[in-house]
């Protein structure tokens, strides 16, 4: 019985032929390009990734997120956007850039930064239902939330699927820089911890700190000078100086 596995494939034919080339499963390909951090970091870094669209539209929204607040605003930019073309008014030609630093909506002809996201701006990110080649993301902050909705050269897909990717990796990045400055704090002591803390409060409540270069004072002296009522400490001197009542 052979040992090889069933799918190896055995010419008939006598003379020695290269082995056909395999199609691999969709199972080896979706584990073949397994995202990485280090590769989604390689592809946001720098300038990232652009995708050709058109601007549809921008439009004030009351929440930070919320499915059908987006469709509704999606469909109102539409109609607005209609509206315009039938007045001569056509959508603005854009590239998205996607990168760490965020989106940026660059008009496709000066190259100009019309609009520019940080990723710890942007809040929520929408498909359009009706449209595979349309979608729309919210930002802003605290009450001055704006819906901007955009409409891909090809399926939005990819693009959505980018700045899922580009969430994921920030996320990761920042949870691993948390954890390693919780292990630095653990197995390191900083002496900056105590500035501001008075030393005198190491020793303890005293009026004097002692003085750990003057030579040991016995037992017995201290007991023979217990009437004496006054002891004045010299800065610098190694010797006691005591004044009879």
């Amino acid at each position: 019985m052979s040992t090889e596995a069933e799918t190896t494939t055995i010419s008939s034919q006598p003379e020695p032929q290269a082995p056909p080339k395999t199609q691999p499963s969709k199972k080896e390909k979706k584990k073949g390009s397994e995202k990485t951090d280090e590769s989604l970091l390689a592809r946001f870094k720098g300038d990232g990734v652009r995708y050709k669209a058109k601007l549809i539209g921008i439009d004030d929204v009351p929440e930070a997120r919320g499915d059908k607040m987006s469709q509704d605003s999606m469909m109102k930019l539409k109609g607005m956007a209609v509206a315009a073309r039938s007045q001569g008014q056509h959508k603005q030609k854009i590239w998205v850039n996607i990168s760490l630093a965020g989106i940026k909506i660059m008009d496709e002809k000066t190259g100009v930064i019309e609009h520019e996201h940080p990723v710890n701006k942007i809040s929520f990110i929408a498909r359009d239902v009706t449209d595979n080649r349309a979608f729309g993301y919210i930002c802003g902050g605290e009450g001055q939330h704006q819906f901007f909705a955009i409409k891909t050269a090809q399926q939005a897909e990819p693009l959505v699927v980018d700045l899922k990717d580009l969430f994921q990796l920030i996320y990761n990045m920042k949870k691993k820089e948390e954890e390693d400055k919780k292990k630095a704090n653990a197995n390191s002591f900083n002496i900056s911890d105590f500035k501001g803390v008075d030393q005198m409060d190491l020793f303890g409540d005293m009026s004097t700190p002692p003085d750990v270069s003057s030579p040991t004072v016995s037992r017995a002296f201290l007991l023979k000078q217990r009437t004496r009522t006054q002891m004045d400490v010299f800065e610098g001197s190694k010797s006691l100086s005591i004044v009879s009542v």
